[in-house]
Formats: structure tokens, sequence, C-alpha cells
């Protein structure tokens, strides 16, 4: 696959750019929907972080459906973040909670939950890995070093807003550059996404301090 070039299309242009990537709007707004759908099954008799959990889990399981079902793609675990890649294994796709610049080209967001420590991985030597691989399931796939040297892996960012009984979900497709104490001050690329739309909002419940706790390795 020829390296990666966002630069023909116009910055306004999101579907060209999605396009570029291998995904599409019908694939994103579908996840951000199910998320909200799945967040308002939660009660306040639910643990304080339900909310947020299930929205991240239909967040990831939409992604992965609607990309390997239309494109090929499959299941991506790496560096414990849960993914969805492209076959020529350059390209994956992963979900994150922005603050309130998200969606906005002139500002600059970064992720709303600070991300955790990498979870110490169990001592073992490398001759083990490689003879004895762990099992692939169905639409799941590995890489090698060479090939998650040369992933790029961008996250469906969004922020939700209640205005009364609607709520606006604003994302965009961005790729992190960089990150300091946890959250990412820079962006390699953006695409900002239209803002979704819903009605229907029960009472909100809070998500807690974080809703998912887990280790972001940056390209």
């Amino acid at each position: 696959m020829a390296a990666l070039s966002l630069a023909a299309p116009g910055p306004d242009d999101h579907d060209a750019q999605l396009a570029a990537l291998g995904t599409k709007l019908d694939y994103l707004h579908p996840a951000l929907r199910a998320g909200e759908i799945a967040r308002r099954s939660a009660t306040p008799n639910h643990p304080a972080n339900t909310a947020g959990t299930r929205a991240y889990q239909e967040h990831v399981r939409i992604i992965r459906e609607m990309h390997i079902q239309h494109e090929g793609w499959k299941r991506l675990l790496h560096d414990h973040l849960e993914l969805v890649c492209n076959s020529d294994k350059t390209v994956a796709i992963g979900v994150m909670v922005g603050d309130a610049a998200t969606g906005e080209r002139s500002l600059h967001p970064r992720n709303l939950h600070r991300r955790g420590a990498a979870t110490e991985r169990a001592a073992e030597a490398n001759t083990q890995l490689e003879l004895f691989p762990p099992p692939v399931r169905g639409n799941e796939t590995v890489l090698s070093a060479e090939e998650s040297s040369r992933l790029q892996i961008w996250f469906l960012v969004s922020y939700r807003v209640e205005d009364g009984d609607k709520v606006r979900i604003h994302s965009e497709l961005s790729l992190p550059g960089e990150v300091a104490d946890g959250y990412v001050t820079r962006w390699k690329q953006r695409i900002p996404l239209p803002v979704l739309e819903m009605d229907g909002i029960e009472p909100p419940y809070e998500d807690g301090d974080g809703e998912i706790d887990i280790p972001v390795p940056f390209r």
C-alpha cells in the first residue's frame, strides 16, 4: 500500500479524507449512535462508570463490525488497545473520549480522561513467543515487529453535549502526535466530522473519574 497522504482533499472534505484511510462516516456515526444507546441503559443503581463503559464497548464493537463486514478489516489487540486493522496492517482505528474542543477545527482537543500506565507484561522470552504464538481467532490479526513499527493508530474521538432533551455528539477521526502526562498535546492529523444529534435523553449518570484505564502508545 502506498504511503498515506491526506494533502489532496480539502480541509473540510471529510468524506475524501476518510476514504484515503479506507473508512467512511457510515461506519463511524453508527458506532457513536450505538454507544449513546448503550449509555442510556445504565440506571442509578449501576456502578458510577457503567454508562461510559457500555458506550466504550459499543463504540469498539460497531467500528469493528462495520469495517470487518464491509472492508475486510480484522480485529486487533495491540499493546492493550482494542482496535480494528486494515488488511495491509498500516491503519488501525480505536476510540477515545475527547474534551469540549473535539470536532472543532480551530481548537486543540485532547483526551478527557488520562490514559493509564502500561500494564506490566508477563515475563516471557522472545524465543518462547515465537515458538508458542497465541491462537488467532477468526477475523483477528497479529503484527510482526516490522508491521507494528509502521502501523498508524487513529482514534474516533467523541464528546457528548446534552441540550434539553437532545444530545449532540461532536467527533473526529484523528492521529495523535505527542502525549504528555497521559494527555494528547499534539495531533499529527485531524478529520473533524459532522455533529451527530440524538433525542430522547434520559437523566444523565456520571461516568466517574475515568471510563477505561488503557495504556496508549502513539506514533
